[in-house]
């Protein structure tokens, strides 16, 4: 949403930097694509109330004809969540309780909830998504709350790591939680978003070791590259070329 005006360590973003609004951004690729999935990675969901945020994911599952990609955080920034008036020390609650109340949001005739930090009851909300029963849930993040809620409330995991190596400890834990929580561990979606990387070249080489891990997406930010944009097409379609993805 926001960033400090003055960066003092700690923060990989430069307040500078011209952010848009994430579900916007992807209402309007919806309409000038047809095929690619289109996702976050991730909405921080403390920031945001569920019955907002249901009909405006809803709308992008709508527009897009079903290629909504939910990806989820508890979020981190604690000037962010000051600037917003929210608790930081509520970050996970309310993650969880967001990610309850879009899924009745999205699937009951009458979505109701009775959470600690949301309520509601008697309510409509259409368009529902076009996917069925709902657009999938990806949880991001490293911590054993955000693996927990994975295994007990999403579809699948957002790893962060600078390369294979890093999902190998993280990847153990989530198949014993999945196992704990009566979870089928091959029915969990892996993606993985690598950070720090120190060029293109270096990721394309590890895409075999991601596969073997059971990764089956890659999110990439080519502005770690370039911030041009002749660049930042060349550089997409030569990792669609080594990813084996057609053009078109």
């Amino acid at each position: 949403m926001v960033l400090p005006a003055k960066v003092e360590g700690g923060y990989a973003f430069n307040p500078l930097d011209p952010f848009l609004e994430p579900i916007a951004v992807l209402s309007a690729l919806a309409l000038r694509t047809s095929r690619i999935k289109l996702g976050t990675a991730v909405l921080v969901l403390p920031y945001r109330h569920p019955i907002y945020t249901a009909k405006a994911l809803a709308t992008v599952d709508v527009l897009s004809g079903g290629r909504l990609i939910v990806g989820v955080g508890a979020g981190w920034m604690e000037p962010e969540f000051a600037a917003l008036g929210v608790p930081i020390a509520e970050r996970g609650s309310r993650t969880n309780e967001t990610i309850d109340a879009l899924k009745a949001l999205w699937i009951e005739d009458v979505p109701s909830y009775n959470g600690r930090h949301f309520q509601f009851n008697n309510i409509k909300s259409v368009p529902q998504p076009v996917q069925k029963p709902r657009p999938p849930i990806l949880v991001g993040g490293m911590t054993k709350g955000a693996l927990q809620r994975v295994v007990r409330r999403a579809d699948g995991w957002i790893a962060l790591g600078k390369s294979p190596a890093d999902l190998s400890q993280p990847l153990a834990i989530l198949r014993e939680m999945a196992a704990k929580a009566g979870r089928r561990f091959d029915e969990l979606h892996i993606c993985m978003l690598p950070i720090s990387t120190p060029t293109l070249e270096q990721v394309i080489e590890d895409i075999p070791r991601y596969a073997e891990l059971g990764v089956q997406h890659l999110y990439l930010s080519m502005r770690a590259w370039t911030t041009e944009f002749s660049r930042f097409m060349e550089l997409m379609a030569r990792f669609a070329d080594a990813a084996g993805i057609p053009a078109r």
